[in-house]
This record gives structure tokens, C-alpha cells and sequence, in this order.
């Protein structure tokens, strides 16, 4: 039987440009405090690195190789959405006093398929799944411009306060650490782990990584959640909206039914990033980061690190 909502209220999908960044964030900082489990999702222009293991041996690749391919991706590539799902303990979503319950999904205009590397056949599945790439360039959000929204939102920097969820999330974090430092990811896991520690806290969960021990639950986001039983309630798959709030149901369906867990405590899991956790035991270090920490924040500047 699929799963079904805690409430039959209907869930839109709250559409971010550049226009109303900072209207949207005004309300995510005030349901932060009731809704404080954040789930992400990311889109990206596919990926040009590729393992050069065979493929069955690809789910043994260790940690280092697995970090090493995602920084050469994550640093040659531009996001082009970012989806956000708020809910509380229980999985509720908001409705910002509303007849209906939202999540985000932020645009971002960085990448230019006239100038910027991609990958042919995910740039034509995202266009087939609707995302308008004219309209991104337009009307979209600046990294820039939404990096120091986040420094400044409560999101970031709270330690235990925020609880972060992702669905195999190293990509997710590795762009949002190139969002919010301005530079390259850091050339060696364990920095970048500490970096993923430093802005997100100690919250952390991947539910790919969580679900490793449950025998016969493998594969991607969509997959899982059809095994788990959770159906799309609104949007399309491969747009990031869509696909946080999936994150979001898959997560709790797996903690309710699969693995007993209690959403608040859920010891053992916290920063285990799949792919990269493999012996990770913690970071003993800051990290080094390009943010301002006086008591006056200065806003980051855009750094292109790749052009052809």
C-alpha cells in the first residue's frame, strides 16, 4: 500500500527566481524554528567525470575515490535548482497559514548551456521533465546572491538545531559548499567533511546510507521509495522540488516501518555521507572557509572556476 499523507492537504511547490529570493527566505527563517528537518535535493548539469572502475565493483569503491569524482564534477559544473523540503518531527510540512502545504524549489541562472560543460543526455532529461533553462538564465537566482541568503538565515551554523536530509547527498553538500565558500571543494575528503560539519552541524543524514543494512532495499530515490511503498504527491521527477519532498517521505517511511527509528535520535547515522563515510570518524580541525566571521558579515563574492 503506498503511503499517504499524514494529512490530505495539498502540497505546492513554491517556484524561487531572483525576484522573490528574499521574500521566500523571509519565510523559511520563520518556519525554521517549528520546521527544523530540512531535506535537499540538487540539479546539475549530469556529470563529465566518470569512474573508470567496472561498474560491478563501483559500490566497493573506496571513500577517496568516490570524494576525488565528485570534487572534479562538483568543480567543473554549475547547479541549476536546489529543492527544499521543511517538516517537523513527525514529517509535517508547512502551510505558512494557508489552505495548503509547501515546499521550494530555488532556480539559479549560474549555467549558461552556451558556454558551460554539461553532459548531452541529462541536460535533455531535465529539459524533457520541464525545467526551462531560457527562463533560469532570465529570471534566475545568483548563486552568489542566494549563498549569503543561507549565511543568513538560521539554516546554517546551528549545530543541533537543524537537522539536514538527503538521498545519497554528496553532491547535494558538494555544491552547497562551492555555493557558500566561493571556491573549489577542499582537495582531500576529510576537509571537506569537516566543512559539511562546520555550516550543517552534527545533524546530518543520508537515507541511502542509513537503508545499507536493510537486505534487498537498493538503488536510486525513485526505486526505494517505490519499495518503501511512497508515492509522488506533487511535482515530476528530476526537479528538485519534487524530489526534496520525496527525500523527505522516503526518510520518514523508512525510519516508521523499516528501521524503528525515533526521528529525534538518531545516534550512529549523524554526518555518515554515503559513498564518503567509510572509516570517517569525525574532524578534528576547522576547516578553512572564505566567510567573514566578525560581527559584521560581509557578502561573498561570485568566483568563476571554470570557462571555455
Amino acid at each position: 500500500m503506498a503511503l499517504k499523507m499524514k494529512s490530505s492537504t495539498p502540497i505546492r511547490v513554491r517556484e524561487v527566481w531572483a525576484e522573490n529570493l528574499v521574500d521566500e527566505f523571509s519565510l523559511i527563517k520563520e518556519a525554521i524554528s517549528r520546521f527544523s528537518f530540512v531535506s535537499l535535493d540538487t540539479e546539475f548539469p549530469g556529470t563529465l567525470f566518470l569512474s573508470n572502475l567496472d561498474k560491478s565493483l563501483l559500490s566497493q569503491a573506496p571513500p577517496s575515490h568516490n570524494y576525488s569524482l565528485m570534487k572534479y564534477n562538483v568543480d567543473l559544473l554549475k547547479i541549476i535548482q536546489l529543492g527544499m523540503t521543511l517538516s517537523d518531527s513527525q514529517g509535517n510540512l508547512p502551510s505558512l497559514g494557508t489552505e495548503f502545504h509547501y515546499v521550494w524549489q530555488f532556480n539559479f541562472r549560474d549555467f549558461n548551456i552556451e558556454h558551460d560543460p554539461y553532459n548531452d543526455e541529462s541536460i535533455g532529461l531535465l529539459e524533457r521533465q520541464g525545467i526551462d533553462l531560457k527562463k533560469n538564465r532570465e529570471k534566475g537566482i545568483d548563486s552568489s546572491d542566494f549563498a549569503w541568503m543561507v549565511l543568513t538565515s538560521g539554516l546554517v551554523f546551528n549545530n543541533c538545531s537543524i537537522t539536514w536530509i538527503t538521498f545519497h547527498g554528496a553532491y547535494d553538500f558538494g555544491f552547497l559548499i562551492k555555493i557558500l565558500t566561493r571556491r573549489e571543494l577542499p582537495c582531500d575528503m576529510a576537509s571537506f567533511l569537516g566543512m559539511v560539519s562546520f555550516f550543517f552541524g552534527v545533524r546530518v543524514y543520508d537515507t541511502k546510507f542509513m537503508m545499507g543494512s536493510i537486505s534487498g532495499l537498493r538503488g536510486g530515490l525513485e526505486r526505494v521509495a517505490k519499495l518503501l511503498g511512497v508515492e509522488r504527491t506533487t511535482g515530476r521527477r528530476h526537479q528538485a522540488g519534487s524530489d526534496s519532498l520525496l527525500t523527505q517521505q522516503t526518510f520518514v517511511r523508512f525510519k516508521d516501518s523499516c528501521a524503528n527509528l525515533d526521528l529525534e535520535n538518531l545516534n550512529g547515522c549523524e554526518g555518515m555521507i554515503f559513498g564518503l563515510c567509510e572509516g570517517w570518524l569525525g574532524f578534528d580541525r576547522t576547516p578553512e572557509v572564505y566567510i567573514e566571521t566578525s560581527t559584521r558579515l560581509i557578502k561573498p563574492q561570485f568566483k568563476e572556476v571554470f570557462s571555455v
